[in-house]
Formats: structure tokens, C-alpha cells, sequence
């Protein structure tokens, strides 16, 4: 089917998601309220609420419109088993929506929607799905989209496409000191302070509080779309939740606005190195110890790539380089469950 019909699809089907299956809110503060009740949810694991949360940006309600953020969520609910969701990801894969157009990758969640445990309409979408983009992939494509499909766990169970209903925000009485504080402070006096959730995100981080940070990156990229440091902090931030797939899209897009970043780099190649994409890992850590020859977690990503390949010796030199440049980086990079 031509490219032109892909997007007919896509967009047919996300129209009448947010048409028939959110409740309607004709005012435009009701959508705001309506949306951040389901980014709170969104942000505390709910699945569903990721899931609405994607067509919400798709279609910009509530939300400024953003391709890129409604991949991350529609992909995010599709890890976790969404079988509407991972049927998405798969259209906005197959038409290059929201992150680079993959017919590989497209396969791959095609593949993970198509199976006998999700509805039957689902099901039927997506071996449509499949099959146009059999006629346009190569049979090693296609044999690659297949294995890649093999690796999505399935989930425990069906995933219900009813919307949550509202929680409330996640209260602590952990103290996280003055600098949060300040930073508190300066988000309530202007809740359109970017900089502010940018900066608050990172006392998050170092604190390991990491579902907190990537909701006040996520807020920096929503008042300042073009702040590549943010798009890396939250890439970095979704490797240490272990979330590889969207780990990647955050610094591609970082990338995208500061191709010389040797950080995001970095990152990318612990999320490619995450879920066992050895190459292109290995390609991301060479490119970031261009820019930064020192940078000890690409040093040490590396080896660990390259002890995979069966090239010990290099590995080892590696890791050994990174452990004096960081003596702790074993350790380090050993709590995001990469080892």
C-alpha cells in the first residue's frame, strides 16, 4: 500500500481513538485538567494512561502537539503490553511519526500486536499491518523483524482500553534538600520556568528518584522543545528505569538539535548496548569518545560491547582504561542492569 495510505490509516485511527474512547472536554482548560490527570498516571506506571496519553499529544488536547512525545508514550504502554498501543508504535515506526522510520521495527511491534492474545480487531489491523510491509521489506528484513519481535516479553495478560481514572500526585516526606527547595520555589512563582524543572530534574536524578526527573525533563521539553540537554537527561534517566526503546528516541531527538553532543552519544550507546544492539552501541561509544576521549562510561560501555562480540582483549583494555578515569563506574553503570 502507498506511504500516503500508511498515514491515512495512522491518523483515521487515532482520530477515532480520541473521538470515541476519551471523554469529551469541549473547553480547553477541561482538556489541560483532563491531560495532567493522565500524566500523573502516565508517570506512575499506569499503562493505559500512557496509552491515552500518546493520542492526547497525537492530537494535541489538553497538550501542545507533538509527534515525538506521543511516540514516547504510545511506546512506553506498548513495552509494558498495550496491544492497541504496540500496534501504534508499529504505524508511527512503518511512517516515520514521532521517531526515524523503521520497516525492521515496524515489523517488530506489528509482530507483538498480531498475536492470538490481543483482540480480534487488533489482531486484524495489525497483520494488515504486516503484510504491507512484507511487500516492501527484503527477507532479511523481514527474518530481522521477526527476532526482534521474539524478545518483547508479553505481558501477563489482556491489557483494557478503558481510561483511568485520576490519581493523585505521589506525596513524600523525603527531604531532598535547599537546592529542590529553591527550585520548588522558582516552578511555583512561574510554572512556565523551564530552566527551573531542567535543574530540578537533576537533583532528582542524583537522588535516584528517577520517575520524578523524566516528568520535570518531560515538562523542560514541553516550555523549551529545543533543549537538547533535556532531551539527554531524560534519555538518560529512561536507561536507568531500563526503558531502551525510549531511552533511544529521547537522544536521537537530542541529537537531532546538537549533532556534536557527546553525552547524548554516550547515552544512546548504554541504551543500544541495553537491549543488546552491540553495533550500533559500540558506533555511539566510538563517536562520544571522539568528542570526549575520557568519558568513562563509554569506555566502559564499550568493553562491555565489545567482551559480548567475543573480542576480550579489547574489552578488557577498555574497562580497565574506564576504572581509572572512574573507579566506581562498574558499580555505577551495575545499578541500571548493565553488566
Amino acid at each position: 500500500m502507498p506511504e500516503a495510505m500508511l498515514r491515512v490509516l495512522f491518523i483515521a485511527a487515532i482520530v477515532a481513538l480520541v473521538g470515541a474512547r476519551i471523554p469529551d472536554a469541549s473547553a480547553q482548560s477541561a482538556d489541560a485538567i483532563m491531560t495532567e490527570g493522565y500524566l500523573r498516571s502516565a508517570q506512575q506506571g499506569d499503562v493505559r494512561a500512557q496509552f491515552y496519553l500518546g493520542a492526547l499529544y497525537a492530537q494535541g488536547i489538553g497538550v501542545a502537539q507533538s509527534d515525538v512525545e506521543a511516540f514516547r508514550w504510545f511506546l512506553s504502554a506498548a513495552e509494558r503490553g498495550h496491544a492497541q498501543a504496540r500496534l501504534v508504535t508499529g504505524e508511527m515506526y512503518a511512517i516515520g511519526r514521532g521517531a526515524a522510520k523503521s520497516n525492521v521495527d515496524a515489523y517488530k511491534w506489528a509482530s507483538a500486536a498480531a498475536t492470538n492474545a490481543n483482540p480480534a480487531d487488533t489482531q486484524r489491523s495489525a497483520q494488515r499491518l504486516l503484510d504491507l510491509l512484507a511487500g516492501r521489506m527484503t527477507g532479511a528484513e523481514v527474518a530481522e523483524g521477526k527476532q526482534r519481535a521474539q524478545s518483547i516479553a508479553l505481558s501477563s495478560g489482556q491489557v483494557a482500553v478503558n481510561p483511568p481514572a485520576e490519581s493523585s500526585p505521589v506525596t513524600t516526606d523525603r527531604r531532598r534538600g535547599a537546592e529542590y527547595d529553591r527550585l520548588t520555589d522558582a516552578i511555583n512563582r512561574n510554572p512556565q520556568d523551564a530552566d527551573a524543572y531542567y535543574k530540578r530534574g537533576n537533583v532528582l536524578a542524583r537522588l535516584r528518584e528517577y520517575d520524578l526527573a523524566g516528568k520535570d525533563f518531560g515538562r523542560a521539553i514541553e516550555l523549551n522543545p529545543r533543549d537538547a540537554q533535556a532531551y539527554n537527561n531524560r534519555c538518560w534517566v529512561n536507561v536507568a528505569l531500563r526503558l531502551g526503546q525510549m531511552a533511544i528516541s529521547d537522544c536521537d531527538e537530542a541529537l537531532r538539535l546538537r549533532s556534536d553532543y557527546a553525552d547524548a552519544y554516550d547515552s544512546r550507546g548504554l541504551a543500544n548496548l541495553m537491549l543488546g544492539r552491540l553495533d550500533p552501541a559500540i558506533s555511539d561509544f566510538n563517536e562520544a569518545l571522539r568528542l570526549k576521549p575520557r568519558l568513562a562510561t563509554s569506555l566502559y560501555g564499550r568493553g562491555l560491547a565489545y567482551k559480548r562480540q567475543g573480542r576480550t582483549s579489547a574489552g578488557n583494555a577498555d574497562m580497565k582504561a574506564a576504572t581509572v578515569i572512574d573507579p566506581v563506574i562498574r558499580e555505577e553503570l551495575e545499578s541500571y542492569g548493565i553488566r
